[in-house]
């Protein structure tokens, strides 16, 4: 295809974001040892543990009535995007298994379409009651996206009369994108790769692979200003560009879409935003990915959900404390619906985030990632190694201010499933009166809790005597280059496999005459080692 083909792509039908170097530029507006033995102590969950958040408070419904977590497993016939897949276009791919089923009926206003495996349509799934936004006439898929933009009926006329409302206010809107099948996200996503100075793997930032998107939905607008597109124009630049959020536009939606039934779907994480803003993100560091969304920041990807849905949303978004860490996103209230824990599911496997990623792959040489990954079953869920992890030893050793490091010694076999916090150059661990429950695992955030996630190994410490929390030091078995990312968000990950040094600084009161190291999974310590510290 001619560069000229590709730019229309990325122009007219992408839902790309900025790439790294933009996101940086500024807006337009805006001492002892020890080798394991095999124990096993039980961990009382301390009166300083979590306590889980009802599903049915958040998403004020019941949720006994919610679907499964994951829909049945529901067979592709045939995949339709080769360019993907092994020995297609790309060096990066999916891997065959995590192209031959589907979880998620699109058919359900509050289906999770992410990155994950779990989190993607069938190819064949169109809505039956698509229609021309302008006119509210019934399209066929095949009329829409060039000569019309199509959405599903409610979300149309939800859309109109948002329109309605931000032209009373002298805001004059501009749909780029709405309905996108199956097809032309394939072409979408595979242009955008090949133009991305990143490639594959910035485009997997940037726009959602083939069946991930959330356009195919028919729930789902990329909403820009006249203003905006008429600039955009002049400058040569498009709508795709930096800033946006900031715009007069682009607050409104971001603080008046949800009355009428439509979500900003990938907002700024709070560690990322410039001095709590939330249209600007913060240009002293390279901003990744949001972990609770899997993409950068998107003001105007707006997905509707049904204004009686919005307004429980955005309830329980004031309610989660925005500004902090446990702000929620659409993703999470989702969640929560459905009874998942965590933040998030992590993305499939391509070969672009190796150590923190998902595949219904069951053989290492199927999928890029190979062993550095989570396994699914059948059903989605993560699937644990025949063999747990051990502790195969520690030390510890003085450190400044009356800190102690702590190495652990872990034998990990592939695809162990794990957690955060992670702990490397960056934050090496738990300052005094921090623990699990309340820790800043990346510098220069606020603290927030790492509760346990069912079925996650991580190391645990605890000072001899004991404190009030349960082993209240924990550490994750990930590779400590995740941290940056993963750390800004609890979910499940795949350990490091083999033998790995897990490093950690923690902070005993002056009453502790020993540590305990142990593993820890599911409120139970394993392979307990006591070390002397004085």
């Amino acid at each position: 295809m001619s560069p000229r083909a590709l730019a229309f792509v990325v122009l007219a039908a992408g839902c790309q974001r900025a790439t790294a170097a933009d996101s940086r530029a500024p807006r337009a507006d805006e001492a002892g040892n020890a080798r394991a033995t095999p124990a096993v102590s039980a961990a009382p969950a301390g009166p300083d543990a979590e306590a889980p958040v009802s599903s049915a408070l958040l998403m004020g419904t019941d949720a006994a009535a919610r679907p499964l977590p994951f829909g049945p497993a529901t067979p592709i016939a045939r995949y339709t995007c080769p360019a993907i897949q092994r020995g297609g276009a790309f060096r990066s791919f999916l891997a065959g298994d995590d192209t031959r089923v589907a979880f998620v009926d699109g058919n359900d206003p509050t289906a999770i379409v992410n990155r994950s495996p779990t989190g993607a349509l069938a190819p064949n799934y169109v809505p039956d009651d698509l229609v021309d936004i302008k006119d509210g006439r019934h399209r066929k898929p095949s009329e829409c996206g060039s000569a019309h933009e199509c959405m599903r009926e409610a979300a149309a006329a939800a859309l109109r009369r948002m329109l309605d409302a931000m032209r009373a206010e002298g805001i004059e809107g501009r749909i780029q994108s709405a309905f996108r099948a199956f097809a032309t996200q394939c072409w979408v996503f595979a242009n955008w790769a090949h133009q991305a100075r990143g490639g594959f793997c910035e485009a997997t930032e940037q726009s959602a692979l083939p069946g991930h998107s959330q356009h195919q939905l028919g729930t789902t607008v990329d909403l820009f200003t006249r203003e905006w597109a008429d600039e955009g124009a002049r400058r040569g630049q498009g709508v795709f560009r930096n800033g946006f959020g900031c715009t007069r536009g682009g607050v409104w939606l971001d603080e008046n879409a949800w009355r009428y039934g439509f979500l900003v779907s990938y907002p700024i994480h709070p560690d990322d935003r410039l001095h709590g803003s939330r249209c600007l993100a913060r240009a002293d560091r390279s901003v990744p990915v949001n972990p609770k969304t899997g993409y950068k920041h998107e003001p105007w990807h707006l997905r509707f959900i049904g204004e009686d849905a919005g307004a429980r949303y955005h309830a329980a978004w004031l309610a989660s404390g925005p500004g902090t860490p446990g702000e929620i996103t659409l993703e999470q209230w989702l969640r929560a619906g459905r009874g998942l824990v965590g933040d998030a599911e992590l993305p499939a496997c391509d070969g672009c985030q190796c150590g923190a990623c998902a595949t219904l792959a069951g053989d290492d040489w199927r999928t890029p990632c190979g062993k550095a990954s989570l396994h699914l079953g059948a059903d989605g869920r993560v699937v644990a190694p025949a063999d747990p992890p051990h502790l195969a030893g520690a030390h510890v050793s003085p450190a400044p201010g009356g800190a102690v490091d702590v190495e652990a010694i872990v034998v990990s076999p592939a695809h162990t499933p794990t957690q955060p916090p992670l702990f490397g150059a960056d934050a090496p661990g738990y300052p005094d009166g921090a623990t699990y429950l309340a820790v800043a695992a990346n510098a220069g955030v606020a603290p927030r809790a790492y509760p346990d996630l069912p079925g996650a190994w991580r190391i645990a410490i605890a000072p001899d005597p004991a404190g009030p929390t349960a082993w209240p030091w924990r550490a994750s078995l990930a590779a400590p280059d995740l941290a940056a990312t993963w750390n800004r968000a609890n979910v499940v990950l795949p350990a490091k496999p083999g033998e790995l040094h897990v490093h950690v600084r923690v902070t005993p009161p002056p009453s502790a005459r020993a540590l305990s190291v142990a593993l820890s999974l599911d409120g139970a310590a394993h392979d307990v080692l006591t070390l002397p510290i004085h």
